[in-house]
């Protein structure tokens, strides 16, 4: 690991190295930037909204499809921040629109969000979706075998979970993820528990260890980008990087990317265009350039 000892630090700066909303004090700002520039992509792009992979209030998920009758297309899942107590599919609708243009298959997932359940159960949420999907895939024209998941934040934490975690027996087989794109992400846990968010997470020891995806960092066959901002704080920056030692540790391929003058919140317009060196980097992982 990178040697950044979290424990040494006194509550304040926990808060400020481990809360995003207190190291971007005009995080607002990009909130309603994301839901705005979403709405205009929502009239520029095919999609089919709403659809349910779960009886939960929040599990559903928007289908964004290219134009044209070609089968085998990537799939790229998306899943949204917001620390899994906050925001919705709606803020990343706009970051699909690269992927689309390039010719995938794009699913935009929302999960309930705590404190109206648990962590644990948003796991699985993400699980029964992945199910979901690759059922659906040849029905879309695309390949279960061609599967990407893209995640921010929160979002990058469950994607991570969903190559990692344990899979219950009910579910059936494993969904085999063919790269893994990890934006801005939170994969240890342990400090989530001394800061404010989790008046709302509710996370406790057990499930922090339970959901730290770092200690059991996914083997996959594929590759996987973790990419973090360079104006991120020293802590959060250490996420990405241990992470990324993780999976490198465990034999899979693993690439670190640094964006440049990118905080927590403003990384996202870099995925949303493909001009940046963040959603090219994507967009070859995915097969589509």
């Amino acid at each position: 690991m990178n040697g950044f000892n979290w424990r040494t630090l006194s509550a304040d700066e926990l808060e400020a190295q481990y809360n995003p909303r207190k190291s971007v004090p005009d995080f607002e700002q990009h909130f309603t930037a994301w839901v705005e520039r979403s709405a205009s992509a929502r009239t520029r792009l095919p999609g089919a909204y709403d659809l349910r992979y779960g009886p939960g209030p929040l599990q559903t998920y928007d289908l964004h499809k290219p134009e044209g009758s070609a089968t085998g297309r990537p799939l790229v899942v998306l899943i949204h921040g917001g620390y899994w107590r906050g925001l919705d599919k709606n803020t990343m609708t706009f970051t699909a629109e690269p992927f689309v243009a390039a010719g995938a298959v794009v699913v935009n997932l929302n999960y309930d969000l705590c404190p109206a359940v648990t962590l644990d159960a948003i796991v699985r949420q993400m699980q029964d979706a992945l199910v979901h999907i690759v059922a659906k895939a040849a029905d879309w024209g695309t390949s279960a075998a061609r599967l990407h998941v893209i995640g921010h934040s929160a979002g990058a934490h469950l994607a991570a979970m969903m190559a990692a975690a344990p899979w219950a027996g009910d579910l059936g087989a494993r969904p085999q993820i063919a790269s893994l794109g990890l934006i801005s992400g939170v994969f240890e846990l342990e400090p989530v528990l001394h800061i404010s968010p989790n008046q709302e997470i509710r996370l406790d020891s057990a499930m922090a260890v339970r959901n730290s995806v770092t200690r059991f960092a996914p083997k996959l066959a594929g590759p996987v980008l973790v990419a973090v901002g360079d104006d991120e704080p020293q802590a959060w920056q250490a996420q990405s990087v241990d992470f990324h030692q993780a999976c490198r540790d465990a034999g899979t391929q693993a690439h670190l990317m640094r964006v440049a003058n990118a905080n927590h919140f403003n990384i996202l317009y870099a995925l949303a265009d493909a001009s940046k060196p963040l959603c090219t980097a994507l967009l070859r992982q995915c097969g589509l350039k």
